[in-house]
């Protein structure tokens, strides 16, 4: 009995605790509930907006050359290394400076070729001279036959007026005549022997011609052999050793590329920019450049050419841009760097913000304060707003704190960069707007208790003028040319 006595009391005291703990549970949950949430406060206000294009690239030399062979033959010679310096020449300086030889390949097989092709040129020319002689002489037979002709007939002749008063006989006139009609057949043949011989001879100068242009072809294969630089600059790569074989390049095959040159006096950018944006890319604009070997220094640029026409995927090559734009297509455009005292070095990798527009003066706001809500949870008064667009789905909005409360405001967007967004409609000059934390503006509603924590502009960190046009957002701002939220 004691036992069972024991047991009813220890039920009692666990349901008794456990009562007390809920009521005390449920009274704390109810005053955190009617606690404000802390927020960062932060005034609209008016300052300057860059709008930019962000695009991937690689630094390349402005002008530079890849040295090929344009005939398959051994290396003999590679006088420069990688660093060095080489020069066009000057044929007007005294004395001449000539150009530099870059590259000398095995000529022996070449200059064979070239002697058996001036061999064929002279065994050539050679047949026409005696083709022509003996034309000659053909053509002297001829003239003689003719004589011979000519006496035949006037013997013919002579005959029939014989014949006429019987001083001869038929038998007489048929020799004569037999006589010179041979002749006049055999001078006939030799006349079409001689046209044959001519047309012959016609077809033997165009073999001449052939020869030659074979010749020209052994000479300039035999001056291919030596590669001499076209312009003043330094040998950025060699790819071959001497002794290895220079294959030429087909349709398919870029062949062997022995070295590369490039002035390295003036640098330029090889931007990829998508075909959403490049509308707004313009020659002479000016650009910003990072790269990942200078971490702490941002280059400056002008826009040098834009492209007009899209680039082929094929042609892409490969490296970070080629797989970054092959989800679409881009046009290339050329950011020109301005001189510096330091030498970049060819082929880094670039991330280039070009300045496409610059506003003064704009009302703007956080970028991660402004926020994407349905229209259907906007309240009634606020969805006949003239900033509502009421053919979206989604409305651009911002917290203002009023009263110790959220309250939800819609706006028109412009601009926005890496930190702020252009407003257009909406708001005014010193509103309060809730910046943060984003956490809590995602799951803020209108209406929400909240305390203020007022930041100025003056102590939010300093961002770099970068920025770029917004669309409508869905939870913040984003847009396909660059990312324009930052979470703090």
């Amino acid at each position: 009995m004691k036992r069972i006595l024991r047991i009813l009391i220890v039920i009692a005291l666990v349901v008794g605790a456990l009562y007390f703990a809920g009521r005390w549970w449920t009274g704390r949950a109810a005053a955190v509930a009617n606690m404000p949430t802390v927020v960062r406060v932060e005034p609209a206000g008016r300052d300057e907006l860059v709008e930019i294009i962000s695009a991937p690239g690689e630094v390349q030399a402005k002008r530079k050359l890849s040295i090929s062979a344009k005939v398959s033959a051994r290396i003999a010679e590679l006088p420069f290394k990688e660093g060095d310096r080489v020069t066009k020449g000057d044929p007007s300086a005294v004395p001449p400076v000539p150009a530099s030889m870059l590259v000398r390949l095995d000529a022996k097989d070449l200059e064979s070729s070239l002697k058996s092709a001036e061999a064929r040129l002279a065994a050539q020319q050679a047949q026409v001279k005696v083709e022509d002689a003996r034309l000659s002489a053909q053509a002297a037979e001829i003239r003689a036959s003719l004589i011979g002709l000519a006496d035949a007939q006037r013997e013919y002749q002579r005959q029939v007026q014989l014949l006429t008063s019987q001083d001869v006989s038929q038998q007489a006139v048929d020799q004569a005549q037999s006589k010179y009609e041979e002749l006049k057949a055999r001078i006939a043949a030799a006349g079409e022997t001689l046209k044959a011989g001519e047309a012959s001879l016609i077809v033997m100068k165009h073999n001449i011609d052939a020869a030659a242009a074979e010749v020209a072809r052994a000479r300039d294969e035999k001056a291919y052999t030596v590669i001499s630089s076209t312009l003043d600059g330094t040998v950025t790569r060699v790819n071959a050793e001497v002794g290895e074989l220079a294959m030429t390049g087909t349709m398919n095959n870029a062949g062997t590329v022995i070295l590369e040159v490039a002035d390295l006096s003036q640098m330029i950018v090889v931007t990829r920019v998508d075909e959403t944006a490049i509308a707004d890319v313009k020659k002479g604009q000016t650009a910003t450049v990072r790269m990942q070997a200078y971490r702490d220094r941002a280059f400056t640029g002008v826009v040098d050419t834009v492209a007009l026409a899209h680039a082929d995927p094929s042609m892409s090559g490969g490296g970070r841009m080629s797989s970054q734009s092959e989800s679409g297509r881009w046009f290339k455009v050329e950011i020109r760097l301005d001189p510096t005292a330091e030498q970049i070095r060819s082929g880094l990798n670039a991330d280039v913000d070009i300045e496409t527009r610059r506003w003064s003066k704009v009302l703007r706001v956080p970028s991660q304060a402004v926020l994407g809500r349905p229209i259907d949870e906007l309240p009634q008064d606020v969805r006949t707003r003239p900033e509502v667009d009421a053919t979206k789905t989604m409305i651009p909005v911002v917290y203002l704190h009023r009263d110790g409360k959220a309250v939800i405001t819609p706006v028109a967007i412009g601009a926005s960069d890496l930190t702020h967004t252009l407003v257009k409609l909406g708001l005014q000059e010193k509103d309060p707007v809730i910046i943060g934390p984003y956490k809590v503006l995602e799951s803020l509603r209108h209406g929400q208790l909240v305390k203020a924590e007022l930041v100025t502009p003056a102590s939010r960190p300093a961002t770099a003028p970068t920025t770029a046009p917004t669309t409508v957002p869905a939870t913040r701002p984003t847009t396909t040319r660059s990312s324009l939220a930052t979470n703090n």
